[in-house]
């Protein structure tokens, strides 16, 4: 089994209440709204309720996650204000004259939002715009004062999440890669009793699980990131670990797939302990990985390989025996597809713990 060169530590207990991310989310937002409640009254700003709105709409469970909403919500504003600050101006100040013009605004954009849904916020913009100005107030002003409020509303929450109780991104990341590593070693574990067994093992409700945990994963590392893009925090994970994880997941399934239907007796006599071996390894190989990334420690592959080893052999003398020769095309197929995936899922095992390492030189 791969081996962490560093002395485990024992596990510490978990004190913190369950409860505790939203109550920590709720004094993030108080604290915005407070801040951004005093700089609307400092500077007499007659639309600050939209800072406030701002606030509320932006804040999410991390610091990246709120930069990604707040900079998403500050090009929709700039892009609906622009437009709807052009439309007033152009537009006979009219019921039905303006009362076309919404219509035909909010719809360009809406349009625009499915192909960009980063814009989804342009088409609400542009309708306050044209609905609530008062004559007395200065188109451009009104477009203005607009922007700058939302703008303060979302830097305002950016600071709140990043300072105030901050949850990062990347640690919301670690430990989703933690849980996703340790859930394809039980799957390694449970595919190495199937064929060792002789056992029909259904993956499919696993699969469909493992997939939405990517897309999670996914996500997350999005919102870390942009934390990264803009300065809120130093430490990296290369891009190439969600697309390894992928990969190990493909793999996973495809040896699901070959084990739907047991192996027959001879084939498993002949490499079924080996292949059962290197699964196996792998599973202690994903759970290596799932502490190596939490911890910064090295991974050795040194035990795994043996287990690899042992099964090149094995199938070597499985290939040049007589169950080989009288295997049907169809049989033969599925004995090469599980040493194929075998193999690939050790080199991208292999891979992810080099990309681990290089996200801890980076």
């Amino acid at each position: 089994m791969p081996l962490l060169l560093h002395p485990e530590a024992p596990a510490e207990p978990k004190l913190i209440s369950p409860r505790w991310p939203a109550i920590a989310q709720a004094v993030r937002v108080m604290a915005a709204c407070l801040v951004t409640y005093g700089i609307v009254q400092c500077f007499d700003m007659r639309q600050g309720a939209w800072a406030i709105f701002t606030v509320l709409i932006v804040m999410q469970g991390s610091a990246g996650a709120t930069a990604g909403a707040a900079i998403d919500r500050l090009g929709a504003t700039v892009a609906g204000a622009i437009l709807g600050g052009a439309v007033v101006l152009v537009t006979p100040h009219t019921p039905l004259a303006m009362g076309a013009s919404l219509v035909i605004v909010a719809g360009a954009l809406t349009f625009g939002a499915v192909l960009k849904p980063r814009m989804r916020g342009a088409a609400l913009t542009a309708a306050i715009v044209l609905l609530t100005r008062t004559p007395d107030f200065p188109v451009g002003v009104f477009v203005m004062d607009r922007i700058i409020e939302i703008t303060l509303g979302g830097f305002v929450g950016v600071l709140a999440s990043r300072f105030v109780l901050p949850v990062r991104s990347r640690s919301r990341m670690i430990e989703q890669f933690e849980k996703l590593l340790g859930t394809m070693a039980d799957l390694l574990d449970k595919q190495a009793t199937a064929l060792e067994n002789g056992e029909v093992l259904s993956m499919s409700d696993a699969n469909i699980a493992l997939r939405k945990s990517l897309m999670a994963v996914d996500a997350t590392f999005v919102d870390a990131r942009r934390e990264k893009r803009l300065g809120l925090v130093r430490d990296d994970v290369s891009d190439a670990v969600p697309r390894t994880l992928w990969r190990l997941r493909n793999g996973i399934s495809q040896m699901g797939g070959l084990l739907e239907i047991p192996f027959s007796e001879p084939v498993r006599d002949a490499v079924g302990i080996a292949a059962a071996q290197m699964l196996q390894s792998q599973a202690r190989f994903a759970r290596a990985c799932a502490v190596a990334i939490a911890d910064d420690s090295i991974i050795s592959s040194d035990h795994e390989a043996e287990a690899a080893e042992a099964f090149e052999t094995a199938f070597v003398k499985l290939q040049q025996s007589e169950t080989a020769r009288s295997m049907s095309f169809d049989a033969a197929g599925r004995v090469f597809g599980l040493a194929f995936t075998l193999r690939k899922m050790r080199q991208d095992f292999h891979e992810l713990a080099a990309r681990l390492h290089e996200g801890r030189e980076a």
